[in-house]
């Protein structure tokens, strides 16, 4: 094979925006790391009862373990990719001997030593290969390959959503730096942390917690919220965004993945995947720059329900359609050798193999075969595996009602709303709740309780039935002269039977408070989350399960 000259010259810029993209998802991976220690230090006596220590030293690793998995896969399947690229450009320029191609002016070192060249090659490779947008279009070129990536994207969406809607009213800091793991790394990734912060914020965090002492800090959200304040006026606290607008945010972002199988292979291909890309940041940059006459003031939290509800049934049609389209042209997609791409060259291919498994299997295998056809594909497909499963395990840990799930995720599904209970009667039952909660921990503690005299209330409660004569209306009477000893029974037993009244914030609090499961995981809701997976897609599962945790306080 004659080698191909260089196509560009030796450009560093390249090599920066690698070197960008690595100090960027360490340095928010430690930011996120800092907002789930902010929001564990954040937590009051009230979540450490001992049923929620013990859903949380059972529940953290396991989603630690998860988002650990899929960072390692996604750092396997990356250095694969990268390194097969760099291969088979090598092998497209005849670099065999390379200080026969690359001339003495354009070299950075002097040659004499082993190590000049590898630089020098690795520039040039940059230079020749856009390597992010290479991978993606690997994926999208194909309609087999492009069923796993447009999962990811669909319910990359819903995420977005997510995060707008939980992030803001929990105010878990650095919000958006998860929905810039979920690119930079993968889904599943940031999906599992966001669930950590979740689960380490069960209430909405108070003010002045976002900048807790840290190590080594990051930018910390006080001062991104003073330099958005320059610009843009704060919104009330129950200001909520007009379900019309985030729907319009949703339609650029199901556009443009509509569009990116038609793009591949053309020069507008890099241009649609940073459309798509930046319109998932729409929902969480929205609502802080949006002017005020374009969302509501609600007095209750739950009169959004309605419109998250909307949301989420638009994002579950959409998703649908769209992941409909991709499986039809996916199993009717039979162009011979379709496996073929452009790292062919270096990929270990077993063709016997591969030509008997293609012509005897079915179209479905065909298409969740393509799954082995590239390190790229095999990067999105197991990252929608793990999606799935880290999104079943969190429907059973969160117990989501399964109606609520159904109703987020098909459209055509109503059922009855349930009836909302006041704030006074909610707030009123969670503090009882806590407080009988805090009695258990306290009686298991120690070995000894505490009782009151029953003499007394016995003797009290016998005068006042079967008083009737003024001769013990007198005695019980506290202003009475004839007594001179003992203290006002009556008006201590008055004092002690008076119900706690919390403040209006105090209810406010446990009324946007989470309500612990009392049964443990509830595997129902995670079967029926795996089976929309399998039916409708991630993208629609996703809208379903994250519409019910958004409806679920």
């Amino acid at each position: 094979m004659a080698p191909v000259p260089f196509q560009h010259p030796l450009r560093y810029a390249p090599l920066a925006a690698v070197g960008i993209h690595l100090t960027s998802t360490v340095y928010l991976t430690y930011a996120t790391g800092a907002s789930l220690y902010t929001s564990y230090k954040s937590l009051g006596p009230a979540q450490d009862t001992r049923s929620r220590l013990a859903q949380r030293k059972k529940l953290v690793p396991t989603f630690l373990a998860l988002a650990t998995a899929a960072l390692s896969l996604a750092t396997y399947t990356s250095v694969i990719s990268a390194s097969l690229s760099y291969k088979t450009w090598a092998y497209e320029h005849g670099l065999d001997d390379p200080e026969l191609f690359i001339p003495e002016e354009e070299a950075v070192l002097q040659p004499e030593t082993s190590s000049n060249p590898n630089f020098t090659y690795i520039a040039h490779w940059l230079s020749d290969t856009p390597i992010y947008f290479d991978a993606l279009e690997i994926v999208a070129e194909k309609a087999r390959r492009f069923w796993w990536g447009q999962q990811i994207d669909l319910a990359t969406v819903a995420f977005s959503v997510l995060l707008s809607i939980e992030g803001k009213r929990r105010k878990i800091p650095l919000n958006t730096a998860f929905l810039a793991l979920a690119h930079l790394v993968n889904l599943s990734f940031a999906q599992n942390l966001f669930y950590l912060a979740l689960l380490l914020t069960p209430s909405p965090l108070q003010s002045g917690v976002e900048d807790l002492e840290l190590p080594i800090a990051p930018v910390p959200t006080s001062k991104l919220s003073q330099l958005r304040n320059k610009f843009f006026s704060p919104k009330p606290k129950d200001w909520h965004l007009h379900p019309l607008a985030l729907l319009g945010t949703l339609a650029l972002s199901y556009g443009f993945i509509f569009f990116i199988p038609y793009a591949a292979n053309t020069p507008s291909f890099p241009a649609v995947v940073l459309f798509t890309r930046a319109s998932t940041f729409l929902p969480l940059v929205l609502p802080a720059i949006a002017p005020m006459r374009w969302g509501t003031i609600q007095s209750h939290p739950h009169d959004a329900y309605s419109s998250y509800t909307t949301v989420f049934k638009t994002i579950s049609a959409a998703s649908f359609v769209l992941q409909a389209k991709a499986s039809v042209l996916g199993l009717a997609y039979n162009t011979p050798n379709s496996h073929y791409h452009r790292h062919s060259t270096f990929f270990p291919w077993d063709l016997k193999e591969r030509t008997a498994w293609e012509r005897s299997t079915t179209a479905v295998g065909k298409v969740l075969g393509s799954l082995s056809d590239h390190p790229a594909v095999q990067a999105v497909g197991w990252d929608a595996l793990l999606c799935t499963l880290s999104l079943g395990i969190w429907a059973a840990v969160r117990a989501t009602d399964v109606q609520e799930i159904i109703k987020s995720a098909i459209p055509v599904f109503n059922f009855r709303h349930k009836r909302e209970q006041p704030i006074d009667e909610s707030a009123s039952n969670a503090s009882v709740k806590a407080e009988s909660e805090a009695a258990d921990d306290v009686a298991s503690e120690h070995s000894m309780t505490l009782r009151r005299s029953g003499r007394r209330t016995k003797s009290r409660v016998g005068s006042v039935a079967s008083s009737s004569s003024p001769i013990e209306e007198v005695t019980l009477n506290p202003t009475t002269p004839g007594r001179k000893r003992g203290r006002p029974r009556k008006t201590k037993q008055a004092e002690e039977e008076k119900a706690y009244e919390p403040t209006p914030s105090e209810t406010r609090e446990l009324v946007e408070g989470d309500v612990l499961p009392a049964d443990g995981l509830d595997w129902e809701s995670a079967a029926l989350t795996w089976g929309l997976v399998a039916f409708a897609g991630l993208g629609s599962a996703c809208a379903g399960v994250f519409g019910g945790e958004c409806i679920s306080r």
